[in-house]
């Protein structure tokens, strides 16, 4: 089994633009069985041809919808999209967060045709905090009067979005009893903690805490770099924000994972961030 995880970087129709066309040829090839993409404006028919595909349109906190979303994609005939992933916050403002802003996460059930099956959920993490959208009406409505101190960390003194997906996924039953893969651009890396701790480290231990693992550290050992800013192209990326947190029915499995997967270096910066490729064997 395959799964891939790639922000694609605003990527569109195929035949719109040149750029966007090298994009998508570059995902079909890496023959995923199950894919959770971020920035998705739209996923052109080649591509549907070819997968089952779960796509949701991100809504911004100040209410409007963002022209790009999220997606879960499995790969047709063998694998399937089923139910919408079963989780539920403790806090039922953070439920009210999910509902009300959807595309920032997207979370559904697979099942390939020999009954292999997990919940797999694609995350476009917010790079800013919450608490900072101005104008952002529904959200105030909906944290007015609210303690939000249990959810956040404890080393940030904002609200990120992060912290509305752990406290989802705390609500949900991940154990050994069924497979998990949480994959996505979380806008988080260990390094910024350097040279102050601002709770990176933290996310990593709270996911850790419920079983899941990244696959990129458990496989080679450290982390890797998979973006790299638009304005710095000329240097060389550093921070590793891009995540496939599994549990263990799956991290047993693990075979292989490739940051960038076979993208010659022509193709390596199709997107500002790298896709993460990781293999895992039968069941």
């Amino acid at each position: 089994m395959r799964v891939v995880t790639w922000n694609v970087d605003r990527a569109t129709y195929c035949r719109n633009t040149q750029l966007s066309a090298a994009k998508w040829k570059a995902f079909l090839r890496m023959s995923a069985d199950i894919a959770m993409l971020q920035e998705v404006y739209n996923i052109p028919e080649c591509v549907r041809d070819r997968y089952h595909v779960e796509y949701a349109k991100t809504r911004y906190f100040t209410g409007g919808c963002a022209r790009f979303g999220s997606a879960v994609l499995a790969r047709k005939p063998d694998w399937k999209i089923g139910a919408e992933a079963t989780w539920r916050s403790g806090h039922d403002w953070v439920n009210r967060i999910q509902q009300t802003f959807p595309g920032w996460l997207v979370g559904r059930q697979v099942e390939s045709a020999s009954g292999d099956r997990c919940t797999a959920v694609s995350v476009h993490a917010l790079a800013v905090p919450v608490e900072c959208w101005e104008g952002a009406h529904l959200l105030c409505e909906i944290l007015d009067g609210v303690d939000v101190a249990p959810v956040k960390l404890q080393n940030n003194p904002t609200l990120y979005f992060t912290e509305i997906l752990w406290s989802l996924l705390k609500g949900a039953t991940i154990d050994k009893a069924a497979s998990w893969i949480v994959a996505g651009d979380f806008n988080s890396s260990i390094l910024f903690d350097k040279p102050k701790n601002r709770g990176n480290g933290e996310i990593v231990e709270r996911l850790n805490a419920l079983a899941l693992f990244d696959c990129v550290f458990k496989h080679h050992g450290e982390c890797k770099p998979t973006y790299r800013a638009k304005t710095h192209r000329h240097l060389l990326p550093v921070h590793q924000l891009d995540y496939v947190y599994a549990n263990a029915p799956l991290l047993d499995r693990l075979t292989d994972v490739a940051v960038g997967g076979d993208l010659p270096a022509g193709e390596k910066w199709l997107s500002d961030h790298l896709p993460v490729v990781c293999d895992f064997g039968a069941s």
